[in-house]
């Protein structure tokens, strides 16, 4: 049996934020996030895919995994998989996104110091890491259709300075300043 709740604990408490800091990132009661760590109750796949991305780990580790998903092997070359090394960021306060502009492939952002700067989306990301691989075969098809999903994309920029797209695809603050650029360069 999967002990997952063990494992949110475990991070929430190492990042030192309370079950309700966590659950008002993740959109849920205080209560959910204590079943989830009693291992009362578990959350659900969009759920887990932003624990993953909160807490910078893959989700195979946060559902303690020894074997690598499908889609780890699926982009794995030569034993080694796509997955990212966590990222950490500098502390200390970061301009706040004000504003948001999605294009095909890049985020236009600005912020309150004035700046525009351009962030290459989760989906660009993952699209290009499949077609550096391989271009043809299972990577290609498997991204082939995704690409209609920025048809009708909805941003809202959160109360902590996040991005939400699709309701779904949360970019952090730091993520946000941090890993844009002052030129787009796709």
């Amino acid at each position: 049996m999967v002990e997952v709740g063990p494992k949110i604990k475990e991070l929430r408490e190492a990042k030192k934020i309370s079950q309700k800091e966590l659950a008002e990132f993740l959109h849920v009661t205080p209560q959910a996030v204590s079943k989830w760590e009693n291992s009362k109750s578990y959350p659900d796949l969009d759920t887990l895919l932003q624990l993953s991305r909160y807490f910078h780990i893959s989700t195979d580790k946060l559902l303690g995994n020894s074997k690598p998903s499908f889609f780890a092997a699926l982009f794995s070359k030569g034993g080694t998989t796509m997955e990212a090394t966590p990222k950490i960021y500098p502390e200390g306060p970061v301009p706040k996104l004000v504003k948001v502009a999605v294009t095909a492939s890049f985020l236009i952002l600005t912020f309150d110091n004035g700046d525009t700067r351009y962030l290459r989306s989760h989906l660009a990301q993952d699209q290009a890491a499949a077609f550096e691989r391989q271009s043809q075969g299972k990577r290609g098809l498997l991204f082939a259709q995704s690409r209609q999903s920025w048809l009708g994309t909805t941003s809202e920029i959160l109360a902590d300075g996040s991005l939400l797209l699709n309701e779904k695809d949360r970019y952090t603050p730091e993520e946000l300043w941090y890993d844009s650029s002052e030129k787009s360069t796709d």
